[in-house]
């Protein structure tokens, strides 16, 4: 499959496709998180699955910049309140990505809006397979004094 040339649509469909494979078992549980009243779900992708749009295509400028280190890797979370379900669209929220053992990067996520689904993303190096640390930050509700914090850790699939 080439992936270089998915739309929004389908690069979101094709995502939980791949997390959709890890249904019931103990992988899924790794992207996953709840703390709080918040649940958090990570997905991690390729930059290069954005690489290959014609110059004009939107997601070429997401997060004001195009990837171009081919080990580059958009980190995307969806937030939802675990007391009704809800997408949380109006939230705050960051992230820390660093191999383990190696300083991390921070990064503000900001707010994507994909098939009128709210997100928040940014790209992140992530050039070895990792393992990474994914430390997730968010600020919800609006009048919340002090940040809902998950963690993840990440490997590239092989």
């Amino acid at each position: 499959m080439n992936t270089s040339r998915l739309s929004p649509r389908s690069m979101m469909t094709w995502l939980a496709l791949v997390m959709a494979a890890f249904t019931g078992t103990a992988a899924a549980a790794d992207f996953y998180k709840t703390t709080g009243n918040i649940a958090v779900y990570l997905g991690v992708l390729p930059s290069e699955l954005v690489q290959g749009h014609s110059p004009e295509h939107p997601e070429n400028m997401q997060h004001g910049w195009a990837p171009s280190a081919k080990l580059s890797h958009h980190v995307v979370v969806a937030v939802f309140d675990t007391k009704d379900g809800s997408r949380i669209t109006h939230a705050e929220v960051s992230a820390r990505v660093g191999a383990i053992g190696l300083a991390p990067t921070s990064k503000k996520l900001e707010r994507i809006t994909i098939d009128k689904s709210v997100s928040y993303g940014n790209y992140f190096a992530m050039t070895s397979p990792g393992p990474y640390r994914i430390d997730v930050e968010v600020v919800w509700p609006p009048s919340a004094t002090s940040p809902v914090k998950t963690s993840f850790e990440y490997s590239h699939p092989r």
